[in-house]
């Protein structure tokens, strides 16, 4: 046991939240207090309101599927005979790269008063 921990806190949750949290645990493996205190140690570190990250992976997935559906299309076409320009779907992955680069960077930078992150310089 930590000795260090030395504060501890209530949280009201309906039976299905504590469930749901049981088996989110129990699938990272680890129990729910540890669990808990890793989403507010990461909420703390990250500054990110719950959900905003899940979003913003969620729209990060939806554009990169999109990229490859495209780099599909262009794959069929030309191993069809057909002509067709591998140009736009590189700009669109190097697009794409750029987005989840500057997505991670922003992730890790501190929060600034206010609310804003820093902008790393590249």
């Amino acid at each position: 046991m930590q000795t260090d921990r030395l504060h501890s806190f209530r949280i009201r949750a309906s039976r299905a939240d504590l469930a749901a949290w049981e088996r989110a645990a129990h699938a990272a493996g680890t129990n729910r207090t540890s669990w808990l205190r890793s989403l507010a140690a990461e909420a703390a570190t990250t500054g990110q309101t719950p959900g905003v990250l899940a979003d913003d992976l969620a729209r990060l997935r939806r554009d990169l599927a999109a990229i490859g559906n495209n780099v599909n299309q262009i794959a069929h076409t030309l191993n069809a005979g057909g002509h067709a320009s591998p140009q736009a779907a590189l700009d669109a992955v190097e697009t794409a790269m750029l987005g989840v680069s500057d997505f991670l960077n922003d992730a890790r930078a501190p929060r600034r008063k206010g609310g804003g992150r820093r902008r790393s310089a590249r």
